[in-house]
């Protein structure tokens, strides 16, 4: 047999011993879909979507009184 065949160094392999982490990080395409959404309206000067969404005060109390009194009431028709 040749000397090559024989070696030691011929009759090793390196093995992993744990995965291998992903060449680059699996990010969610949610979050860089709203992240390009905003840079879009802010490039645009488009006015902010939360300011144009926002109720008045006294609407927000009415709308929180009202789901209140609903859980109350299942709450008592399951008792």
């Amino acid at each position: 047999m040749p000397a090559a065949i024989d070696s030691p160094s011929c009759h090793r392999a390196l093995i992993a011993i744990e995965p291998a982490p992903p060449a680059h990080p699996h990010r969610p395409i949610q979050r860089t879909a709203t992240f390009l959404t905003q840079l879009i309206a802010n490039a645009r000067l488009l006015p902010q979507a939360r300011a144009r969404r926002r109720a008045e005060p006294a609407e927000v109390i009415a709308v929180y009184q009202a789901t209140i009194a609903k859980l109350h009431a299942a709450a008592g028709r399951s008792r």
